[in-house]
This record gives structure tokens, C-alpha cells and sequence, in this order.
């Protein structure tokens, strides 16, 4: 289980292994023979661009699931401390590739009759376990909301 950022050879191992993946999908779009005299370079890069869009959502749900399984089947709840069943929400997330529809693990404690969605780090307790917009403000989270 890896519990750091990949180094920039690592990245470039990933890059590499996608290219061979490119490969597959041009068999697959245009056939053993490849694209013919008639397909230009923007339908070639429509096909690249979608199996990117497709390499990024699978990675993405892929990585996230198994993080969310590293949560358990019961989590506390943050007020009252009852362990509740994790089930998940279906979420877009924004993300470099484009938008990618996530299952976020979420929790509900009867109890306190709310839902909750538990952190994949409880070092970090108050951090949200998968956030879009990082390089974007935000008024809430930067502790800047006019909220009284």
C-alpha cells in the first residue's frame, strides 16, 4: 500500500505504460491495419482524447474505491461517537481529465440522525477526504465565510 507521492520516475513508469495502452486503443478504433488515408490527425486525437478522458476516470474510481475500502465497514460518528455503516454517495469530482462521477464513502448515525462522511485520515480530522478545486478559494474552508 503506498503511503507517499509517487517520484518523478515512478510517474514516468505510469506514462510509459499508458502509451502501451495507447497503442491498444488504436487497434481497437481503427482495426489491426490502424486508421486509413481518410482519418485526419483531429479524429486521431478525438480518439486519443477520449481514451484519455477513460484512462483518468478508471484510474480515478479505481484509486478512490480501494482508499474507501481502507475506512472499514463502521466508522464514529464526529459528535456522538457511534460507530455507523460507511455506504457511499455518488459525487462528480472535477478533475484534470475532465469531471469523474466517484462513489465518496458516507456514513449516517441514527442517533444524531445526520450524515457524515469520514475522513481516510484521522491525522488530518476536519480535512475532506477527496477535494476538488484545490488551487481554488474558498470562503468556508479558508476560514474567511461571513457566517456568524
Amino acid at each position: 500500500m503506498a503511503t507517499r507521492k509517487l517520484s518523478p520516475e515512478e510517474l514516468q513508469a505510469v506514462s510509459r505504460l499508458a502509451k502501451q495502452w495507447g497503442k491498444i486503443v488504436v487497434k481497437h478504433a481503427f482495426g489491426e491495419e490502424g486508421p486509413g488515408l481518410d482519418v485526419d490527425f483531429a479524429q486521431m486525437e478525438e480518439v486519443a482524447c477520449a481514451a484519455a478522458r477513460g484512462l483518468t476516470e478508471g484510474a480515478l474510481e479505481a484509486a478512490t474505491a480501494q482508499q474507501g475500502q481502507l475506512l472499514g465497514e463502521k466508522q464514529p460518528c464526529p459528535r456522538c461517537g457511534k460507530l455507523c455503516t460507511v455506504g457511499s454517495e455518488e459525487r462528480p469530482l472535477r478533475a484534470k481529465g475532465g469531471v469523474v462521477p466517484l462513489r465518496e464513502p458516507k456514513c449516517y448515525c441514527p442517533t444524531c440522525r445526520r450524515d457524515f462522511f469520514p475522513s481516510a485520515s484521522g491525522v488530518e480530522a476536519g480535512r475532506a477526504w477527496l477535494q476538488s478545486d484545490d488551487d481554488v478559494s474558498h470562503p468556508v474552508r479558508d476560514g474567511r465565510s461571513k457566517i456568524a
